[in-house]
């Protein structure tokens, strides 16, 4: 199964696509959709849609998993973050994959075992299952936005978890 992990974002929104074969987790991409920031808001939000949806044809995840509001420190802040996720909505919608909305905590405890990690615990965890590739690929990256595609990878892998949980009780 291939599923891409999103962590929502007006100015970046990382991604991270993972495939799991049995127990095996294997990176297949991961990146940072950022658009100018001097941009309008309208602007800014048409750029996530259509780099999502670009995304989207082209690595053809099974399913995704997007990150859930928190939070803010402030309501602005709030809204523009749900306006975000609502441009990378449609572009999921539209494509029709499964999506999973999982909490930060959630993400958290599929990763380190613990929902009150810290983003350093849960970094260093996502590199440890997916293995030297991350460092390649964020490699190319900024600090910031590495810490953006890093918490996509996060997002994917406890999409994962949860799937495996959901199939488990069906049985």
């Amino acid at each position: 199964m291939i599923v891409m992990g999103i962590d929502p974002g007006s100015r970046r929104t990382g991604w991270g696509i993972v495939e799991q074969e049995g127990s095996r987790l294997q990176l297949l991409a991961l990146g940072v959709l950022a658009p100018p920031a001097s941009a309008a808001l309208p602007q800014r939000l048409a750029e996530l849609h259509r780099g999502l949806a670009e995304l989207l044809a082209e690595h053809r995840p099974h399913a995704a998993g997007m990150e859930t509001v928190f939070h803010g420190p402030n309501t602005r802040s709030l809204v523009t973050l749900g306006q975000a996720r609502g441009a990378l909505l449609t572009a999921l919608g539209a494509s029709g994959l499964p999506l999973s909305e999982i909490s930060p905590s959630e993400i958290k405890k599929a990763v380190t075992g613990r929902g009150g990690a810290s983003k350093d615990q849960v970094a260093s965890m996502v590199r440890a299952m997916l293995g030297a590739r991350v460092a390649e690929c964020e490699a190319a990256l900024s600090s910031t936005a590495r810490r953006d595609a890093t918490d996509a990878l996060a997002v994917a892998v406890a999409t994962l978890h949860r799937q495996r949980w959901e199939r488990a009780l069906v049985r």
